[in-house]
């Protein structure tokens, strides 16, 4: 049986490892994405890390676990591995469900660990301010992921294993044995998977697919510099989620900043950035003193029930999804999930609960 045709569109942290994996199992590979350099999109600038914190439903908390799994795999597979830092989450909240939430966790199967507010600074370091009651959970297996190597990296394993990797190339046209670029190219294709991102309506509608994307959600990420490395494990805090970003960096984002933010993406106005630094320096003070290297509000789009869309969709034969909003913990293993089900027609138990077959069929006119 001859190796499929698969032409990718998306050369994000999902994309990359789809193409990736296809290549390595065999498929003849085309990943074509419409930005002049791979990983440009939310890959880039989004929070990027490797979690199943606060994931619901069960369903959806045991593919993040899996997710988190295949990094670490791919870490193994890649030692050393730059990109992949293993460094743990720890987590409070400031209301009374936060024991229940970690006896499920325990019920599930998620290893956490539990230190008392008023002594977790012996153990988890003087940095940060942690609350002087309650309990400070630590989920030991999580980490971040400086997504842009990472993404890049696969692309070129894929590249090397006979991949073809095409940027600025702007689909226009897809059908059941290909698509069509801006430029008047035919790429031909046995498979198209579609992995746009927040732009995969447009492309399923070439397709002839029914749209499935959910409104925009939108979230002030900022970046700093800072004075030495005042945190060692990604921190989700009632106010503010602050992550390590390599020597002398970190990230910010938080909820509570995301739910005032005006319905606009790029730029943020000033006011929202000094909302977001003053929550971070009251649970980190050395980031009082930090400066801002970059502050941008990322318009992401993900499935309109905020779960993944991934797997064939039915009614478009050849058609192929992997959206979802948590693409930087679940990319990894989306693309072995769909290389085994597009190279040897084998599905996934946990991947295969997210078909995209739940929004609809083809579209109606």
């Amino acid at each position: 049986m001859a190796a499929p045709k698969v032409v990718v569109v998306g050369a994000g942290v999902i994309g990359a490892s789809v193409a990736y994996h296809l290549a390595r199992r065999g498929a003849r590979v085309h990943c074509v994405d419409r930005a002049d350099r791979a990983a440009s999109g939310t890959t880039e600038v989004g929070f990027a890390t490797a979690t199943a914190y606060r994931r619901f439903p069960k369903a959806y908390f045991d593919l993040n676990q899996a997710g988190i799994a295949e990094h670490a795999a791919l870490a193994g597979e890649f030692a050393p591995a730059p990109w992949w830092h293993r460094t743990g989450t720890v987590a409070w909240t400031d209301d009374e469900s936060f024991a229940g939430y970690l006896a499920q966790l325990d019920e599930w199967g998620c290893p956490v660990d539990r230190h008392p507010g008023a002594s977790a600074a012996d153990v988890l370091g003087s940095s940060v301010v942690f609350p002087a009651t309650g309990t400070v959970a630590v989920l030991p297996a999580e980490g971040w992921i400086d997504a842009v190597a990472f993404t890049r990296h696969l692309l070129d394993e894929a590249v090397s294993l006979g991949a073809t990797l095409e940027l600025n190339a702007e689909v226009t046209s897809v059908s059941r044995d290909g698509v069509g670029l801006a430029d008047g190219r035919r790429l031909e294709a046995d498979v198209v998977v579609n992995a746009a991102g927040s732009a995969a309506d447009e492309i399923g509608a070439l397709a002839g697919a029914r749209p499935f994307l959910g409104p925009p959600r939108r979230s002030l990420i900022a970046h700093l510099l800072v004075d030495g490395d005042p945190l060692e494990y990604i921190l989700r805090a009632p106010e503010v989620s602050i992550r390590p970003d390599g020597p002398g960096r970190v990230v910010l984002r938080s909820d509570r900043v995301d739910r005032g933010l005006p319905p606009r993406s790029g730029a943020p106005d000033p006011e929202y950035v000094k909302d977001l630094l003053d929550r971070a320096a009251k649970v980190v003070p050395l980031l009082g003193t930090a400066t801002v290297r970059t502050a941008e509000v990322v318009d992401a789009r993900c499935a309109r029930d905020e779960l993944p869309s991934v797997g064939p969709l039915s009614a478009v034969p050849g058609y192929y999804e992997a959206v979802a909003s948590a693409g930087v913990t679940l990319g990894p293993l989306f693309g072995r999930a769909l290389a085994g089900r597009i190279v040897d027609g084998v599905g996934d138990d946990l991947v295969d609960v997210f078909t995209p077959d739940r929004f609809g069929g083809a579209a109606t006119s």
